[in-house]
């Protein structure tokens, strides 16, 4: 288990023209990666730090740009790493799960680790505890083999899973 790798989330949510809102945040200085996502959120934004001044700074440009309506943001404050899904993974996770955890944090972590498809686990403050990514060959897989299995593990009192997606250019 290593202390955070520098990073931090933003989970966003928008209105409007969801293109012009993903160009504007690849502009942002610190944003390493923008997923659109599926669920209660819109946009999973990773920042390349964690350091707070630095981070509450990209916060407020994100929060700045037109169309972003609302957000949350997760400070990493410990990980853990599935270090070949991480090499081998150029493409943005397919999942994400948000994560209550009562008791043993870092026995959750060790738990996820084992998991097949998990890329990355944060232990972070805030309504939840893990924020933890996943990538697989196609969301079926993804699901059978590691997001219906969250539960199962002891202590994970809730999750919430929020799938990634491609936006499409065409108009509706």
């Amino acid at each position: 288990m290593s202390k955070s790798e520098s990073t931090s989330f933003v989970f966003a949510n928008t209105k409007g023209d969801l293109g012009r809102i993903i160009s504007q945040l690849k502009r942002t200085i610190n944003v390493e990666s923008i997923t659109p996502v599926t669920g209660r959120f819109d946009l999973v934004i990773r920042l390349k730090t964690n350091e707070p001044t630095k981070a509450l700074n990209t916060v407020e440009k994100i929060r700045s740009i037109s169309g972003i309506t609302t957000t949350q943001t997760a400070f990493s404050i410990e990980s853990v790493t599935n270090a070949k899904n991480r090499e081998e993974s150029n493409e943005p996770p397919l999942a994400y799960a948000l994560v209550k955890v009562k008791g043993k944090f870092r026995s959750v972590l060790q738990k996820l680790k084992t998991f097949p498809n998990l890329v990355e686990a944060h232990l972070v403050p805030g309504e939840f505890d893990v924020v933890a990514s996943f990538n697989g060959f196609s969301q079926d897989e993804l699901m059978e083999s590691s997001v219906e299995k969250l539960n199962s593990i002891n202590g994970i009192t809730a999750s919430e899973t929020l799938i990634s997606w491609t936006p499409s250019n065409r108009p509706l």
